[in-house]
């Protein structure tokens, strides 16, 4: 199994910004000296517990600071920015890393950057978000002239001077483009259908308990069936958990719930109730909302134990989903630096070795 890590990325609102972000940043650094295949960053403008607002930025930063490791957005939040601008942006970072970008599109599930932007319902922003993708990817092939007329963008260029180089879009180094993936969070959702038809990676949320997960490989294999495609290879398949792993099943459970880690879920918690959307953190339809705490989403959502437990957790993710191709440890402040660091050491070096793979 491949490991990788999702950064959303998770700081008390309290803490200094700037040190937030060194913090990011060694976190990735480290994460490519132990081996970690990838990383996504996250993005958003109106959260104080992910202050990340460009994600483009922060990977632009790490990437001469690393050697081996592939960055990804995580995701860009389409109906947030212009079309074209997400495609020369992605591209720059394409060629200033040599083919290590991924690219992750989604449409943003926070409805303070919803009211900021002015962004009009989910289920138009989803729309918006589906013919974005379809502009970044067609220009990515472009030559002008050229007019894409949607619902959402029109997007031209008609009076080029190919000869000068004028009205000329930067294309990535990757050919026809980077890698492209989906965040997946609800069982039956739409981004898993749209990346099964496309061929996608899915990318699964740490934050619905495995049972969901396993529906979320289901409903992308619908998709691809519907599109004609054929049955897809489940090393493409992303599966986000929040881990510590301990040098004794109590020191992990002491960090779990005396640190940051158990705030971020009163945070994430809220969130979700705003966006209505607490339902998918419960394991069973019939749990009352007051129910879902901290306490309650670390026991049903995370994987957290000393070495031997944390493997006996994932086997049974493993055996509940049916299998996946790279585990994405969700990144969580370092509240306590000696103990995260030394958490992903060994979950990098004792735990993952120990684990089935495709």
């Amino acid at each position: 199994m491949k490991l990788g890590t999702f950064m959303m990325p998770l700081h008390p609102p309290e803490k200094s910004r700037t040190e937030c972000f060194e913090e990011d940043i060694e976190l990735v650094v480290r994460a490519d000296e132990l081996g970690f295949s990838e990383a996504w960053i996250g993005q958003h403008h109106t959260l104080a517990w992910e202050p990340i607002p460009a994600n483009d930025v922060f990977i632009a930063n790490v990437f001469p600071r690393t050697r081996n490791i592939r960055l990804g957005t995580g995701v860009s939040i389409v109906p947030q920015h212009h079309p074209a601008n997400i495609a020369v942006r992605l591209a720059y970072l394409d060629h200033l890393s040599r083919g290590r970008l991924n690219c992750g599109f989604g449409q943003g599930g926070v409805p303070t950057d919803w009211e900021l932007f002015n962004l009009p319902d989910p289920q138009t922003q989803g729309l918006m978000t589906m013919e974005g993708i379809d502009m970044v990817l067609r220009l990515w092939q472009a030559e002008a002239p050229f007019e894409f007329k949607g619902k959402f963008w029109h997007l031209k260029i008609q009076n080029p001077i190919p000869e000068l180089g004028i009205g000329t879009l930067l294309k990535p180094y990757q050919q026809p483009h980077p890698p492209i993936a989906m965040s997946v969070i609800k069982p039956t959702s739409l981004a898993a259908r749209t990346a099964g038809q496309r061929g996608y990676i899915p990318i699964s949320t740490n934050l619905v308990p495995p049972p969901s997960v396993a529906e979320h490989w289901k409903t992308y294999c619908a998709g691809a069936r519907e599109a004609g495609r054929p049955i897809p290879e489940r090393a493409l398949w992303r599966v986000s958990r929040s881990i510590i792993v301990g040098r004794t099943q109590q020191e992990a459970w002491d960090l779990a719930r005396s640190s940051a880690f158990a705030g971020s879920f009163v945070y994430l918690i809220t969130l979700l109730k705003s966006a209505k959307m607490l339902s998918l953190v419960k394991h069973e339809p019939d749990v009352p909302d007051e129910a879902v705490t901290p306490e309650y989403a670390m026991q049903h959502l995370c994987i957290i134990g000393d070495v031997d437990g944390c493997i006996r957790q994932l086997q049974d993710l493993w055996e509940t989903t049916g299998g996946f191709g790279t585990l994405l440890m969700i990144a969580h402040d370092w509240d306590d630096r000696e103990q995260w660091r030394r958490s992903m050491q060994l979950l990098a070096e004792k735990v993952v070795p120990a684990l089935p793979s495709l």
